[in-house]
């Protein structure tokens, strides 16, 4: 069965020229002409084998202005209900992981933790609106608009409220945000580029600090992302001070080029894209090797723009997440410096590195 699916799928694609709507093994794919709704689109869409909640910020100490990244994402992965067998209650065709980071500037260190669990008591999400959660790490949206966070590391705690400052933005042409020239790699790309937020931290210390700044969300729905000839990927969400944001993905080749789905977009102020380009490339002007995986990745890049440069710093060069309850998955992701050639700092990003184990 599974086989005759895969041949009406290549047949529907020929024949017609057109994204098909489901993958092989039953997936909904990714296509154009999908009518957002919200809150509903904020949810989890069940008949998508692979979704993401992804937060990142950059937070500063009221008293004192010690400076903070942290990073939350729950995944919700699924596989196809006839791979299943019995009837147990406990039996579930969705996983959820989660991983959490936290780097302190001042003291150099960044911490992380990861959760896996299937869906049911320990993790699940809402149909109809936001709220996911994994044990007690949760992010959800309140009806008055606003987005709550908790996370907690080792014995570290952060609970955060983040309100949008600009309008949702959608990625992609006609809502699509294509990943490869497979029809069916691609994602719905939804993301808040700019989000007050305010709240408390603990210490490891076991003291208490309110911390307040910037956030950033992504919301990605698809059945299929990289495709067979691509390594991995580098992804950046960039603030910059003037009020515009800036996101891209590289998608790399396994000969280390980058794939021509690859693309840039500018966001303003308002959360208005206006301006997007496959015209961008990123030097790679320093590199940094993990003493725990051996893996080497890029820890200083200069992107460029079409016209436009920036130099992307790391406030800290080890801010890899080594996983070793998801299968040994290791990547990159952490807080960075934007800066102007000159050396001026005009924004701060997040930057995710995946992909680097497979160079090994």
């Amino acid at each position: 069965m599974r086989y005759l699916g895969f041949i009406l799928f290549l047949f529907t694609t020929l024949l017609f020229g057109q994204t098909p709507k489901y993958t092989p093994d039953g997936f909904r794919v990714a296509r154009e002409g999908y009518r957002f709704v919200f809150p509903r689109d904020h949810g989890n869409h069940p008949d998508f084998k692979t979704e993401w909640w992804y937060v990142t910020g950059h937070l500063i100490n009221k008293a004192n202005g010690d400076r903070y990244g942290y990073q939350l994402t729950f995944f919700r992965q699924a596989s196809p209900k006839n791979n299943w067998r019995g009837n147990s209650s406990w039996q579930s065709d969705q996983i959820y992981m989660a991983h959490a980071a936290i780097t302190n500037e001042r003291e150099g260190s960044f911490v992380h933790e990861e959760k896996l669990n299937r869906g049911g008591i320990l993790a699940n999400s809402k149909i109809g609106d936001l709220d996911v959660f994994n044990e007690s790490w949760f992010l959800k949206r309140i009806p008055n608009g606003e987005f709550h966070l908790q996370m907690g590391i080792k014995n570290m705690n952060l609970l955060l409220e983040l309100n949008p400052l600009t309008s949702l933005v959608t990625f992609g042409n006609k809502g699509v945000s294509k990943k490869g020239d497979d029809p069916t790699a691609s994602s719905h790309y939804l993301t808040y580029p700019r989000m007050q937020s305010e709240g408390s931290m603990r210490l490891s210390d076991g003291s208490s600090i309110d911390v307040e700044g910037l956030s950033w969300m992504d919301h990605e729905i698809s059945s299929n992302q990289l495709g067979s000839n691509q390594s991995g990927w580098d992804w950046a969400g960039i603030q910059l001070n003037n009020g515009d944001s800036i996101m891209f993905y590289r998608l790399r080749l396994a000969d280390a080029t980058q794939d021509r789905n690859s693309v840039a977009y500018y966001v303003d102020n308002r959360g208005k894209i206006f301006k997007t380009t496959e015209d961008f490339r990123i030097k790679v002007l320093s590199n940094w090797t993990s003493l725990i995986t051996k893996v080497e990745y890029p820890s200083r890049i200069e992107l460029v723009i079409e016209k436009d440069v920036y130099i992307i710093e790391p406030t800290l060069k080890d801010q890899e997440l080594n996983s070793k309850r998801s299968g040994g998955l290791s990547y990159w992701e952490g807080s960075c410096r934007v800066k102007d050639p000159g050396g001026q700092v005009i924004g701060n990003a997040y930057l995710e590195l995946t992909g680097y184990t497979r160079k090994k």
